[in-house]
Formats: structure tokens, C-alpha cells, sequence
């Protein structure tokens, strides 16, 4: 047996430079001050009898301040450990390895790697462990593992401390160079690189401002998702959401609000919802150049006045979610079926006079399947060739009847017909299908252009006005009374439920000549009126931060309803302009939709135009000038959500090493974890140590974006201070310079008496370094860009 493999397998161990660390600690106790800074824990040392002569001889350098022979003897012997550790013989063997003390540092270093090493070996083993037999969920395991590292990557020692001449020297030579007129990197913002001499290497600046969501639901509101509807409680941070215009959105936060007064507000066409008084509205009125983003709170003083009753609108969805996987018919066919279709019986039997029904019934159905005559205009969905085979005894089942009993409709009668769930939330254009199948059928166009729809179920009516809200569309029924004769008697019959149908494209929804040509006649499409807003309850509510740019998402009865841009400004200029190397991590943005953001600002576009496709030839000569400008910016964007610490840390150094960035930004702190932390105020402050740490290891301004807390907007004046920081354990602590942004215009929104500024002020609340004050600045809201006062806003 080769004995030397034996040796490969111990843990990594240099009992020889421990053996001369602790001879030089015995002949020279002065050098303990330099080693402790190096070896923080007699753990350090492999051996367990080094181990606790280590332990001993800190204990008397840090009671006694001195170590010689006789005191380590006796410390050892009190302490029952001497003949433990081999005795006053090994002690003088010790002393006797190396000849001074000159190397102990040296001696330290090498113990200090070997430590590292094992416990990067005992924390791989542990995490291989884990992997094999632990039933935890992944996220855990990930998390348990990253923490393990992530211990042994912060127990190096720290910088030795410099002396006062070599600092003067630097500082002196510096002020004589050609950088020395200002030592951080320009903002952008004149009055703010006055008074902040430039953002400073290896400060944390903190940027603090209200969260642009401001929005409260309560738990049990739905929210949709390209899926289909999802309560609001059940959500978590990465879930995909439906967008207003069906473009990518995820959940990017969520914000418990706890038990809050919650109101119904109801819409022109009956739909409604709940939220709190401080929930956000995209509002829209016809003496506004643009809409406008008003809270719950406003918007219920603005109803009390006449000029804005049943005048302030939101706008539609655009109906872009859900999925075709299982649907077992075709759509149209099945909306046909419901319509008017015999669902019980021997056979599947449907009514119409249309040609242009029974050709698409046709095209539409399986090839196996065939249209027979049934008397009048009824008519039977057949096998073809009858359901008798030959070579296969009894009769073959109808595949179409058989679709329908799985869905639960066969043995309807005509007051229990519905629309299945899954094809509620099938894509738009089945959706769309299915509305023209029950159009084609019961549906009709009055001659004004208004869509009809009539059944006798109600739960019939419900589905589809739901379908055509679903879609973009406005919709509500009414209940009516049918009467018939009988025997020369008046009689009630079974009342009917007319569905009132408004869409803006409302000719996709109908395929028979007829129809189309009275809906091609209708112009005006209704809005989505805000009626009433009531207060119903108080529960527990949580608000949610969305991807999406426009910060919407899609709300119970396919409601549309609404979800900082000053650390991004500063971005653009340090790279774009200037072209400092800068690194943006965008916890709450897509780097794509970063990009947008960055395209509108700088080349002064509307970013609402843009995402709406409504750009002029003017419009598309900026942004072209723009992305070559931008294209060339040394500014990295990374869109990481939920990143850790560790990762962050990570992927900086990178960042340095490659590109050489002088400055990163993150967006924003709250959205950052630090898994391990016993508290969310623990957690945050973790993250802001380690951010800190971060700007001194790399030498460069680290900018923070943080929230405050609703504090301000309950205060007169609405000014923010430090203390209003969200989740604040030590960031005002840890900070170098605390900015809060104020702009007195968002507490005034939609307000008719009030006329917008346009100004924003930044309050330098904290500067380790340098005087406190505000500067004011000009915001811009259509490309949420932020100018000097003395700079229009298309200017540069």
C-alpha cells in the first residue's frame, strides 16, 4: 500500500508554520497585535494542541499585555490543559523552532490560507451532502450554500491601517495634478457636484424616494397572469403577469401593507374593484393633454364635483394573455354549440340559416366528422359514414359529444349553458373565435352598430361579458321579462339576459355579411367611466412592484390599474457623456426596458409614444441619433433579479477587473437579499454593510437607490427625512451621503387649483464630507429625465 495517498487525503494543514508561529509569539509577544489581525480564531490552527496554546497566549497578551515561558506555563497548567499539549518540553521545542520573531506575519499568513482552505473543503462536503440526501427545497439549499461561502469569503482580515505622512503625501499630490480641481465623478447636476465635490471612490450615496407602485390591494383581489387569475396573496417575486398591452411583465416586489381601509371603485359597465385609499390610476379626462396618475384618495374628492362626473376614464386591456394547450374543439365551434346547439339527446344538433355558419362548421370540424340536414334549419354533427364500423361491434361514440361531456356541458338545457373555464383563458384569438361562434348564432348587431347578446342563462351572460372584457372590450347585460300567448292568455316565459357588447375592432367578433356590415357603421367606442368609489371593508392588503415600463397590470374584471429615473440620469451622463466605465444592476427593470428608458431620456422622446408604436418621423430621427450616441457608452447593465450580496460582490470585481468601472449603481436596495438574516432589519442592514464594504474594496462611488416609508406624505409639506428611510436598520449609518428626491407636484396630482411646477428638489440630508442643503432641479415626466434649472428640457 502506497502510505503517501494516505497524506493526500488529511485536510490541508502546515504544521510546520504553525509550530513557528507560535515560537515567535513565545520570544516576541509584541508581534500578537500584527497576528491577531491576521488569525481572528485559534480554530485557524490544525492542531488541536496548537489550537489551545494560541487561545492561551492571546488571553495573557490581552490581560496582562506581555508572554513570557513561566506565565504560558502556568496559564496551561491552570487551565488543565498542559500535559495536553505535550508538556513544558514542547513549549521550550517551540521556542527553540525559530530563531526571532521577525516573520511572524509570514508565519501567520500561511496558517491563515490553510484554515481557508479547509473550511472550503468541510463547506463543499456539507453542501454534497446536501444535494444527495437533504429534502429541502433548492431555493434553501442554494441559499444554505451561498451563505457557506460567502462566511469564508468575509473572514479575511482586513487592511492594516496607514500611516497619517503617506496619506498627507497622497492627498497633497493629488490636489497638485490635473484632477485634483475635483475628486468624485461628475453627476451632471452643476449645483449637486458643488456641493458633493463629485460622487467620492469608496463612498456608499444612498438615493431615496418614494416606491412608484404607492398601490394596496386586498389579499383575495385577482391579478392576471398569462395563465389566468391569480389572488394577490398568492403571488411571489418572478411570477409572469399579463400586460396592459401584452408585452413581458413579471412581479419584481411585494410589499405587505397590513389591515387598511380598502374601497370598491365601480366602472361605467359594472365592472369593479377593490383597493386602498392610496392606490394608483392611469386617469384620463378630456381637458388633460395626457393622462394623469392620480390615488384612490384623490379621485374620490375629485368625484364629488360635477365637471369630472362620469369624465375621468382609464383605459382597456388589450386581451394579449392565456394559452391553447388542451383545448379539445375548435373555439368558434364550440361557441356555435352554446349558442345554439341542442346539448342533450341522441345527437349533437345545432340551428341556423346561415351559409356562411354551416360552410366555417364545416371547414372547422374533424375531417371524420360531417353536417347533416335535421328538418327546417337543424341540423346533426354525424360521423361520417354513420356510427356503425365495419369490423367494430356496437356504436362508435360521437367524438364532439364526447368533447362536451368533458367540459360539462351535455345535459344542459338552455338556462345552464356556460362557458367552459379553460377556454376563458385560452389565447386571445380562441377567445376571440369563441365570441364569434355565439355571435354567429345568438348574437346580433342592431342597426346603430351595438352588439347583442341574448340567453336565458345567467351564468351564460356573466361568461360573456366576461369574454369580451377579456378581449379589450366593454360589456354588462340586463334581465328581461319574455312573455308568450297561450289560449288567448298572456303568460311570463323564462327571462332572458341580453348582453350589451361594445369592442373597438368589434368585427373579428362576427363572420356572417350581414353583421359585419352594421358593425363596420359603429364609431364611438364607450370608456371605461369611473361611476362611484365606496368604502367596503378593512383587511389585510399588499402592494406588488411590476416590470412592465408603464408600472400597470390587470386587476379583477380585467381592470387596468397602475403599479426612478434620478440614479439613471446620473448613469447616463458618467458613461454616455463623460464616459466613465459605470455597472447598472436593475433589480426592478428588465435591462431591456432599462435600455428604453435610457433611449427616451436622452434623446427627449415620449416614452409613452414609443411603447405604443405612435412615434412620428421627427420622433425616429432622435432615437437614431441616440442609440449611436448611446451604442458607444461604456455602461453595463445587469438585470439579475433577487441578486445576493455575494453575487453582487462577485460580479463587480469582474466588472473592475474587465472594464475598469468607476462607479456602480444599484436599483434598488430593498429588492436585494441576504439569505441567513434573522430579521428583514437585519437583512437590510447586512446588505448595507456589504455594500459599503464593497465601495472601499473597489475604490469607487457605489449609488443606492432606497425607499421611504408613506411617512412624508402624512406630514405637512411632504418633505422626507432621514428617518423615513424603509427598513432602515443601519443605512443612514453605513451611508456616506443620504439623497431624498421631493417633488411637490406628486402629492398634488390631478388637482385642478394647482398648477405643476415641473420642479424637483434633492435633498442633501447626510454628507460624511461635506454641507448638507438642496438643490433644485427641472423633471421632465414623458421621458423621466431630471435637468439644471437653467437647462430646457430638450436640451443637453
Amino acid at each position: 500500500m502506497d502510505v503517501s495517498k494516505l497524506f493526500d487525503k488529511l485536510p490541508p494543514h502546515a504544521l510546520e508554520a504553525e509550530c513557528a508561529l507560535l515560537g515567535s509569539l513565545i520570544l516576541d509577544w509584541r508581534v500578537c497585535g500584527e497576528v491577531i489581525q491576521i488569525i481572528k480564531s485559534a480554530e485557524d490552527l490544525y492542531k488541536p494542541a496548537h489550537a489551545a496554546i494560541y487561545e492561551t497566549l492571546i488571553e495573557l497578551y490581552d490581560q496582562v499585555q506581555s508572554i513570557d515561558m513561566v506565565q504560558l506555563k502556568q496559564r496551561l497548567d491552570d487551565k488543565g490543559l498542559l500535559d495536553q499539549v505535550g508538556g513544558l518540553d514542547y513549549l521550550i521545542e517551540l521556542a527553540e523552532s525559530v530563531p526571532s520573531a521577525a516573520s511572524a506575519s509570514y508565519y501567520a499568513n500561511i496558517v491563515r490560507e490553510k484554515a481557508a482552505l479547509r473550511r472550503l473543503i468541510e463547506s463543499a462536503g456539507q453542501i454534497l451532502d446536501d444535494c444527495y440526501n437533504s429534502s429541502e427545497p433548492v431555493g434553501d439549499l442554494l441559499d444554505k450554500a451561498e451563505r457557506a461561502i460567502f462566511e469564508i469569503a468575509e473572514s479575511k482580515s482586513s487592511t492594516d491601517a496607514a500611516e497619517l505622512g503617506e496619506l498627507l503625501q497622497e492627498t497633497y499630490d493629488h490636489l497638485q495634478s490635473d484632477e485634483g480641481m475635483r475628486t468624485g465623478l461628475e453627476t451632471g447636476f452643476i449645483e449637486l457636484d458643488e456641493m458633493t465635490n463629485g460622487l467620492q471612490p469608496g463612498e456608499m450615496i444612498i438615493v431615496a424616494a418614494r416606491p412608484s407602485m404607492g398601490k394596496a390591494q386586498p389579499l383575495d383581489a385577482k391579478v392576471l397572469t398569462p395563465d389566468g387569475w391569480v389572488e394577490m396573496g398568492a403571488l411571489s417575486v418572478g411570477d409572469a403577469l399579463a400586460s396592459v398591452d401584452g408585452e413581458p411583465s413579471r412581479v419584481q416586489g411585494i410589499f405587505p401593507q397590513g389591515q387598511r381601509q380598502v374601497y370598491r371603485i365601480t366602472l361605467s359597465d359594472g365592472r369593479s374593484t377593490e383597493c386602498c385609499a392610496e392606490h394608483l390610476w392611469r386617469v384620463h379626462y378630456r381637458g388633460w393633454d395626457e393622462p394623469r396618475v392620480i390615488d384612490t384618495a384623490r379621485l374620490v374628492q375629485m368625484l364629488e364635483r360635477k365637471r369630472y362626473q362620469n369624465r375621468l376614464w382609464i383605459e382597456t386591456f388589450s386581451g394579449e394573455f392565456g394559452s391553447d394547450e388542451n383545448l379539445p374543439i375548435d373555439p368558434w365551434v364550440l361557441g356555435c354549440l352554446i349558442g345554439d346547439g341542442t346539448l342533450s339527446g341522441t345527437s349533437v344538433r345545432f340551428s341556423t340559416k346561415s351559409h356562411t355558419v354551416l360552410e366555417q362548421m364545416a371547414s372547422r370540424l374533424d375531417s371524420a366528422m360531417t353536417i347533416n340536414p335535421a328538418g327546417g334549419y337543424d341540423y346533426r354533427i354525424v360521423r361520417n359514414g354513420g356510427a356503425h364500423c365495419a369490423g367494430v361491434q356496437g356504436v362508435q361514440a360521437n367524438p364532439v359529444k364526447e368533447v362536451l361531456q368533458g367540459l360539462g356541458l351535455w345535459g344542459c338545457d338552455a338556462t345552464q349553458k356556460f362557458i367552459p373555464a379553460r377556454f376563458k383563458t385560452a389565447s386571445r384569438s380562441s377567445r376571440a373565435a369563441l365570441l364569434a361562434g355565439l355571435m354567429d348564432t345568438d348574437g346580433w348587431v342592431e342597426r346603430w352598430g351595438s352588439m347583442r347578446f341574448c340567453t336565458s342563462s345567467v351564468q351564460l351572460a356573466h361568461d360573456v361579458v366576461e369574454l369580451i372584457r377579456s378581449l379589450g372590450g366593454t360589456g354588462s347585460f340586463t334581465r328581461k321579462q319574455t312573455t308568450y300567448s297561450y289560449r288567448g292568455k298572456t303568460l311570463n316565459g323564462l327571462p332572458a339576459y341580453v348582453c350589451n357588447l361594445q369592442h373597438p375592432d368589434a368585427g373579428e367578433f362576427v363572420t356572417i355579411p350581414e353583421k359585419q356590415t352594421r358593425i363596420s357603421a359603429r364609431i364611438r367606442q364607450r370608456r371605461l367611466n369611473i361611476v362611484s368609489i365606496d368604502p367596503v371593508r378593512i383587511t389585510q392588503t399588499q402592494c406588488i412592484a411590476v416590470s412592465h415600463p408603464s408600472r400597470l397590470y390587470v386587476t379583477d374584471d380585467f381592470i387596468v390599474t397602475h403599479n426612478t429615473a434620478f440614479a439613471l440620469n446620473i448613469a447616463e451622463h458618467m458613461a454616455a457623456t463623460t464616459r466613465q466605465p459605470c455597472a447598472v444592476f436593475s433589480l426592478e427593470m428588465s435591462r431591456q426596458q432599462l435600455a428604453q428608458r435610457l433611449l427616451c431620456s436622452r434623446s427627449g422622446v415620449d416614452s409613452h409614444k414609443l411603447r405604443r408604436n405612435m412615434l412620428n418621423q421627427d420622433d425616429f430621427g432622435k432615437l437614431a441619433l441616440t442609440v449611436g450616441e448611446l451604442s458607444e457608452a461604456p455602461l453595463y447593465i445587469d438585470d439579475t433579479p433577487g441578486l445576493s450580496l455575494l453575487s453582487l460582490r462577485a460580479k463587480s470585481r469582474r466588472l473592475a477587473a474587465r472594464h475598469g468601472i468607476k462607479a456602480i449603481f444599484i436599483d434598488y436596495l430593498q429588492l436585494m437579499s441576504a439569505p441567513g438574516s434573522e430579521s428583514r432589519q437585519q437583512e437590510v442592514s447586512n446588505l448595507s454593510r456589504g455594500i459599503k464594504a464593497l465601495a472601499r474594496e473597489l475604490s469607487v462611488p457605489v449609488v443606492c437607490l432606497s425607499q421611504l416609508n408613506r411617512a412624508a406624505e402624512q406630514r405637512e409639506g411632504h418633505r422626507p427625512r432621514m428617518s423615513d428611510l424603509r427598513e432602515s436598520g443601519s443605512i443612514e449609518q453605513d451611508a456616506d451621503v443620504v439623497m431624498m428626491l421631493h417633488r411637490e407636484d406628486y402629492f398634488h396630482r390631478g388637482e385642478e387649483d394647482y398648477e405643476d411646477t415641473n420642479t424637483a428638489e434633492i435633498i442633501l440630508a447626510k454628507q460624511r464630507n461635506g454641507p448638507t442643503g438642496t438643490v433644485r432641479l427641472h423633471f421632465h415626466g414623458s421621458t423621466t429625465r431630471f435637468h439644471n434649472l437653467a437647462t430646457q428640457p430638450g436640451g443637453y
